[in-house]
């Protein structure tokens, strides 16, 4: 393959030669015309951990997109109009402006910008919207153990999972190297399809008999045995609890502040500009 690849790159140099005869640079592995690729242009393609042949199909791969782009750039500016090439132009300077601008406010952004959120801040926003955060899927509280049906410890997980205070959940999670799957924290609240890909045992053709607040099964399978307690649910059309959608709310309320931050940069900007006659507008 490395020898391929190098045959590759002899073969676009003498084929670039013969349609383009132009100087070559010194360091130039690939010409196409006047334009070139070095040594140090193929390497900054390759990956940190790359092998040999890693290395010879991506490099070939880069050189014939390279080539393709830079054909069909030739063929371009031969064959559009001059308007539409300085709109092009236009367009080009203008993104190379923007790409720039947009970079720097990125790096000032990070650099300067509180992202500390207060639960005040959190709190009022999710009380003031009130109709924002309902609910398109239902929600549910609820822990599970998943068991073999031998397990020596059944009786006794079963007493302490029915118990269900801190100390015997305390109790639960020091044995859960012997549990098949478990999920032991009901404060959370998940979506219902959490629970369905948990277990066959309880599915959307038995969930209305199951899914209750408050109740708790012994459930048994081909795959083992099931200790399940729902705690509360809520359904879609319910307003979503805060501690569901709080990190969407902090999010949302960062985006507002980024926002904020970078309107008063650019104003600020502006400012100085015209307050030094940096910026000139002439009428």
């Amino acid at each position: 393959m490395v020898k391929r690849s190098i045959y590759i790159l002899l073969f676009i140099s003498l084929v670039s030669c013969e349609y383009f005869a132009k100087e070559t640079a010194p360091d130039a592995v690939v010409t196409l015309g006047k334009h070139y690729l070095d040594k140090d242009d193929l390497a900054a393609v390759l990956p940190q951990d790359y092998n040999d042949q890693d290395s010879a199909r991506i490099v070939s791969a880069y050189i014939y997109k390279w080539a393709t782009d830079h054909l069909l750039m030739e063929r371009a500016l031969n064959n559009i109009d001059q308007g539409r090439q300085e709109e092009l132009d236009r367009l080009v300077k203008n993104y190379h402006v923007e790409l720039y601008a947009q970079e720097y406010l990125g790096e000032l952004t990070k650099q300067n910008l509180n992202t500390l959120i207060s639960e005040d801040e959190i709190n009022s926003y999710y009380e003031d919207r009130k109709e924002d955060f309902k609910l398109n899927e239902d929600l549910i509280q609820f822990r599970y153990i998943q068991l073999d049906p031998l397990n020596t410890d059944l009786q006794k997980i079963t007493k302490l999972f029915n118990k269900g205070d801190l100390n015997s959940l305390s109790k639960l999670d020091s044995l859960k190297l012997t549990y098949r799957n478990y999920f032991l924290n009901d404060s959370i609240w998940v979506k219902k399809s959490n629970l369905f890909d948990a277990m066959d045992v309880i599915n959307p053709l038995n969930e209305k008999f199951y899914i209750k607040e408050n109740k708790t099964w012994k459930l048994e399978d081909s795959l083992g045995v099931y200790l399940v307690r729902f705690n509360k649910i809520l359904t879609r059309g319910d307003r979503a609890p805060l501690s569901y959608v709080k990190p969407t709310v902090k999010q949302v309320l960062l985006n507002k502040s980024k926002l904020a931050y970078i309107k008063k940069l650019e104003k600020d900007l502006l400012n100085d500009a015209i307050n030094s006659d940096q910026l000139k507008i002439n009428n």
